[in-house]
């Protein structure tokens, strides 16, 4: 195909500011020529663009170079290979439409780009495992089943991530191997690991899709002598949606609240808190209670009393 005939109104009408620039580059064949449409903008206050372009443009890239296999891994060799963040990020965009063709090079480098020094990079590489776990789910979960025990914080970070991403109240009968996918994890001592384990894929979204199972899975775990384990189960009830749950949190709640370990203290308190907002006699009395008891009392000053207006 003559790649002078890939012109801007093959993908679309063509639109004054960024996109209209990417639409010449690609009509060049100049994948450079993205990136410094895109990082000539201000987000912020500061040179770049947002998320929600640089997804409209990845959009627009893959339609374009569809059905060009063999021109769509230069554009993404050359993009995964920029100077610019953006460059990269927009890669991870062009590698979900491009897996179909090409599975095993699409996650080659998908696991180099969750290993970049920028963390903007390595949050689009681990939305990008995400749908392709969401997409084929038995393929990558054998493949997340591996990077969990990688060497790299970043990679098995990326796993809870993609954990999170793929996470659908639409598909609810996942829960049970995605939380069996992540179980390993919970051991984990690295806090970049750790943070969006516990408060984020388990609170934030497993709760969300299948509270049941999830809810089930944490009681079990909060048994676990690990304090880290410990520390995940009471982070999961830190969050928004798990502090909704206090009925269900309260006798897992009380069992980590005799601790000994401060990190878990830690956590528990900073459950108590975040239910204390939704259910707030309730958690107030317990926290009272605990004050009283030798082995939780510790637990229950890390709470604090109630500010009432």
């Amino acid at each position: 195909m003559n790649l002078a005939a890939t012109r801007a109104d093959d993908i679309g009408t063509v639109e004054a500011g960024p996109v209209s620039a990417v639409l010449a580059a690609l009509a060049r064949d100049d994948p450079a020529g993205v990136v410094v449409a895109l990082d000539g903008q201000l987000h912020h206050g500061r040179p770049g663009s947002p998320a929600a372009l640089r997804q409209r443009v990845g959009e627009r890239l893959a339609m374009a170079l569809a059905e060009q296999s063999g021109r769509v891994m230069r554009w993404i060799d050359s993009l995964a290979a920029s100077p610019s963040p953006t460059g990269r990020q927009v890669a991870c965009l062009l590698l979900a439409s491009h897996y179909p063709n090409d599975p095993a090079g699409v996650l080659r480098t998908a696991e180099v780009l969750a290993e970049d020094p920028h963390w903007e990079v390595r949050e689009a590489a681990a939305g990008l495992l995400g749908s392709l776990l969401d997409r084929d789910f038995d393929r990558m979960y054998q493949r997340l089943e591996v990077l969990r025990n990688a060497k790299s914080e970043n990679l098995r970070r990326a796993v809870v991530l993609a954990v999170k991403y793929a996470a659908r109240r639409d598909r609810p009968e996942r829960v049970p191997e995605l939380l069996a996918l992540l179980q390993p994890l919970l051991r984990d001592q690295q806090a970049y690991v750790r943070r969006n384990l516990g408060p984020y894929t388990i609170g934030d979204a497993l709760l969300r899709v299948d509270p049941k199972e999830t809810l089930r899975s944490l009681g079990e775990w909060s048994r676990d002598r690990d304090p880290m384990v410990r520390w995940n189960v009471a982070m999961a009830f830190s969050s928004a949606i798990g502090s909704f749950h206090w009925p269900a949190a309260k006798p897992i709640l009380e069992r980590l609240a005799k601790g000994p370990e401060p990190l878990v203290r830690s956590a528990v308190a900073k459950a108590m808190r975040r239910s204390r907002q939704r259910y707030t006699d309730e958690v107030e009395a317990t926290r009272l209670r605990w004050l009283k008891d030798r082995d939780r009392a510790p637990t229950a000053e890390l709470v604090g009393p109630l500010k009432r207006p």
